[in-house]
């Protein structure tokens, strides 16, 4: 299947080499099922793989400890990173089921055609969560209600929302 994006290394943890990760979904609901990650890698276009030797979670992060990173040097070295991981690794999904890192870059367009922009974010809410839509400086903020937003299209890398009156001004 491939190699998609899941997060950034944002610095390390402690002083024994781990390391944070800040995942695009915001959610760690399918992460116990990773055993893996490819990181970038700054002098090649293969990123580098490591084997997950432990994990736990702090706020929105993931504290890792990597096979092979045993020095906060190592894992400074890290920081900044992109990380990947195999797309077969994510759970399965029901329908019309999405992990929120397949969202984060679809082109956002209302019902009538009408250009909003890129899904730059999500921000997840117990009672519903919030999609950030970027055109250059302007953002918006469209609850992923099924009312509003109306489809879905991954194949064709987009999202169409329905909007109520005022959610636009």
């Amino acid at each position: 299947m491939g190699l998609i994006s899941f997060g950034k290394i944002t610095k390390p943890h402690g002083l024994a080499g781990e390391v944070k990760l800040l995942p695009h979904s915001r959610t760690m609901d399918s992460f116990s099922e990773i055993t893996r990650i490819y990181i970038e890698n700054k002098s090649s276009d293969t990123p580098q793989e490591f084997n997950i030797t432990s994990f736990s979670f702090h706020k929105n992060t993931a504290i890792l400890e990597l096979h092979g990173v045993d020095s906060i040097e190592q894992a400074q070295s890290l920081s900044g990173r992109e990380v990947y991981i195999e797309e077969s690794e994510l759970g399965e999904l029901e329908e019309d089921e999405f992990y929120f890192l397949e969202l984060i870059g679809l082109e956002a367009f209302t019902d009538d055609g009408t250009y909003l922009g890129k899904v730059e974010d999500i921000m997840e809410r117990t009672i519903q969560n919030i999609l950030i839509i970027k055109n250059g400086e302007k953002e918006l903020l469209i609850p992923m209600a099924d009312p509003i937003v109306k489809e879905v299209n991954l194949e064709e890398g987009k999202i169409v929302i329905t909007p109520i009156k005022g959610m636009l001004d």
